[in-house]
C-alpha cells in the first residue's frame, strides 16, 4: 500500500517541482519548444488523454 501512495503522490509531486524549478530558471518563460506546442493547446491535450488511456491498458495488461 506504500507502494501505490508513493506512485500516485510522489511523481506528480516531483513533476510539480520540477516545472516550478524549470519555470523559475527560465525566468517565467516557457523554453522555446514548449511555447510552439502550447500554441496547439489541442495537441496538448490530446496527448495527455492518449498517454492516459496508453498507461491504463499498460497497468491492466500487467495485472493479468
Amino acid at each position: 500500500m506504500l507502494r501505490e501512495l508513493v506512485l500516485a503522490l510522489g511523481i506528480p509531486l516531483a513533476l510539480l517541482v520540477l516545472g516550478v524549478l524549470a519555470l523559475e530558471r527560465w525566468g517565467g518563460q516557457l523554453p522555446p519548444w514548449l511555447q510552439r506546442i502550447n500554441k496547439r493547446r489541442s495537441l496538448i491535450w490530446n496527448t495527455g488523454i492518449g498517454l492516459i488511456i496508453v498507461l491504463s491498458l499498460l497497468r491492466w495488461l500487467l495485472q493479468r
